[in-house]
């Protein structure tokens, strides 16, 4: 569809508020939950996956202040630690960001959670990021078909492991996810993760993560980008 723009007309001003961004929006809440203490996002996107995102993480038990005419929400992070507690229930919906990255966050807390989708969740990709996830030391339990939704995450144990493969041909948010909350991640040298997209003329992307929070992303031409 083509749009047509009028000229402005001289000696007039003009305010316009650009959307926020779905997008962006999702990363910046899972960013305010890993944090220490109370992070203000502005500028959000309200749409159905962010709310599913923010409903989430208030199951989980994260303080979220919501003020939706000033466009911001208020998280009280806690540190890259979620709040401890029995198994809660949390639903991701058909958020693809909240299903890969709350997801992440959850399994690599430690903690029990029974995580659950729309039926259209349950038939998007879901298993390179869970069998990274479980190469880490996270324990699932899967309630109707391996490696989708609904699933139970029964805790994670240290294995060991320092390097993980994972292939992002179906999703970068399987890497989006990793990278986020790698930093929950506790062992002191840290994790290293090995992404391949194989449709890229076998382009690989290196990514390396601690407990430091400090990340590099490593493309195949070598070219070293901080993130």
């Amino acid at each position: 569809m083509d749009y047509q723009c009028k000229p402005l007309k001289n000696g007039r001003s003009y305010k316009v508020t650009v959307p926020g961004s779905k997008s962006i929006t999702n990363r910046a809440l899972l960013l305010g939950a890993l944090a220490e203490g109370k992070t203000l996002v502005r500028g959000v996107l309200f749409s159905e996956d962010s709310r599913v995102f923010m409903k989430a993480l208030e199951e989980i038990g994260f303080s979220v202040k919501i003020d939706e005419e000033k466009k911001e929400v208020e998280i009280e992070g806690l540190g890259g630690r979620v709040p401890t507690g029995p198994e809660r229930n949390v639903y991701v919906g058909s958020a693809g960001t909240a299903a890969r990255f709350l997801t992440a966050m959850l399994a690599l807390s430690g903690e029990h959670f029974l995580v659950e989708s729309s039926e259209q969740m349950k038939a998007r990709p879901m298993e390179p990021l869970l069998r990274a996830l479980e190469m880490l030391g996270v324990t699932f339990e899967y309630l109707e078909k391996p490696y989708a939704f609904p699933f139970r995450i029964c805790g994670r144990k240290e294995n060991g492991v320092r390097e993980v493969d994972l292939n992002i041909d179906a999703s970068s948010q399987f890497l989006s996810a990793l990278l986020l909350s790698g930093v929950m991640c506790n062992e002191d040298k840290g994790c290293k993760i090995l992404c391949a997209h194989i449709h890229e003329d076998d382009g690989r992307i290196w990514c390396s993560c601690g407990a430091d929070r400090r990340k590099q992303l490593f493309c195949g031409s070598g070219t070293d980008v901080s993130v």
